[in-house]
């Protein structure tokens, strides 16, 4: 695969999205190849059937290549579901060599010592994320590479994830005959594609709303302060109105799609839905309100435990930059109305923040463009680990 090819794949629950991107100077990139299908084997973000869900990445992932033009090996890969978890840690180092100037190894060092957690056998550590770093003591430090100190601390985000949840994951690509280059929390995935610098700095709730699951993440001064998975999705509105109509979960799906409303103040009154029967016994005629009086109390009972999530991190008075929703769900009609009405926070609909192609901003996307930018960031890391690796062997040719 070449070097200046990145694919994101997202796994989730209702859909598999293959994006193929070819990178270009200052993490610019240009999207050259998609795939999606429909998700089989899965079960609120975690593999169920490993030969269903298998099969489902190969077709996307043959897709995305056949519209790139082009074969790859490997890819960044979304992981969730309600088995993620997340704590607080934090790690201390000291600065031994005689300029005591920081470098890439003693913040390398630093969160390592972060990540010696007491976990159960069956849980990994996915991500060791810095929140801030301590210089002899001296909080709120960004960025500690060439400051000199005695002593470099950090306080860290780790995230968490079953072993056996992430290792099938791996597996349903290996069987697909691909490789992950890495596997990144969906919700951190979906951030970088849709939150500003300046609302991660002031603190952001960052809502993905899946199928299966909704992810929260709060960010404030630039790193991610608390995380946790809701069991409740869009499917579960799906499955509201295929109940009160009568219909199947393919049908409800399209109705909530091209009619749905979570609020009575975005309907247009004159909407009427043509409704078919299982089994296509007959057709009705349904009216938007009714459909509004399935819809809503779902939403409002998943800000209700999205709210009280919130007051339970302790972070809600300083979510300042208010909510951002992204995922599929967050495109239902009135769905930003009942969130600032039952958050009490100014909420924003979460468009990737990419330029071409346009299709590409919607918020389905969100999660598959944060792999490739995630992808580009590693990257660019690995290649200045190695050019300070180059350096450091030609001064030391100087001297010996």
């Amino acid at each position: 695969m070449r070097d200046d090819v990145l694919v994101g794949l997202d796994i989730g629950t209702t859909k598999i999205c293959v994006l193929i991107a070819k990178t270009e100077k200052e993490r610019d990139f240009e999207l050259i190849g998609i795939g999606i299908d429909p998700s089989e084997g899965l079960n609120k973000g975690v593999i169920t059937d490993i030969e269903k869900a298998s099969r489902v990445v190969r077709k996307a992932l043959n897709k995305a290549e056949f519209d790139a033009g082009l074969k790859v090996r490997q890819s960044w890969v979304s992981i969730a579901g309600d088995h993620i978890q997340a704590q607080d840690s934090h790690g201390l180092v000291k600065i031994e060599k005689g300029d005591r100037i920081i470098t890439v190894k003693d913040v390398e060092k630093v969160l390592e010592d972060a990540s010696h957690l007491v976990l159960s056998p069956d849980r990994e550590i996915i991500h060791v994320l810095p929140q801030e770093f301590l210089v002899d003591e001296q909080s709120r430090v960004k960025k500690p590479i060439g400051i000199s100190a005695a002593t470099l601390g950090v306080r860290a985000h780790i995230i968490t994830a079953a072993s056996t949840c992430r290792q099938n994951i791996e597996n349903g690509v290996l069987q697909a005959g691909y490789e992950c280059e890495g596997m990144v929390l969906q919700s951190l995935a979906s951030a970088m594609a849709t939150l500003f610098p300046e609302e991660e700095d002031l603190g952001v709730a960052l809502l993905d709303i899946g199928g299966g699951t909704t992810d929260l993440a709060i960010f404030l001064r630039e790193g991610m302060r608390y995380t946790t998975v809701l069991g409740v999705g869009g499917n579960h509105i799906t499955n509201d109105i295929a109940v009160g109509f009568h219909t199947t979960r393919a049908k409800a799906e399209d109705i909530k799609v091209r009619y749905g409303s979570a609020s009575l103040s975005c309907l247009d009154t004159d909407e009427k839905i043509e409704v078919e029967r299982v089994a296509g016994r007959e057709t009705y005629i349904a009216s938007g309100e009714e459909l509004v009086e399935v819809i809503q109390p779902r939403v409002e009972e998943m800000f209700e435990l999205v709210d009280r999530e919130l007051k339970k991190s302790g972070y809600k008075d300083l979510i300042t930059a208010g909510v951002v929703l992204t995922g599929g769900c967050s495109l239902l009609r009135g769905i930003k109305e009942v969130s600032e009405k039952k958050l009490g926070l100014p909420t924003r609909i979460g468009y990737t923040r990419i330029k071409e192609p346009k299709e590409f901003t919607s918020p389905i996307y969100a999660t598959a463009v944060g792999l490739i930018l995630y992808g580009i960031k590693k990257r660019e890391e690995s290649v200045s680990k190695d050019k300070l690796g180059v350096r450091i062997k030609e001064w030391l040719k100087e001297f010996f």
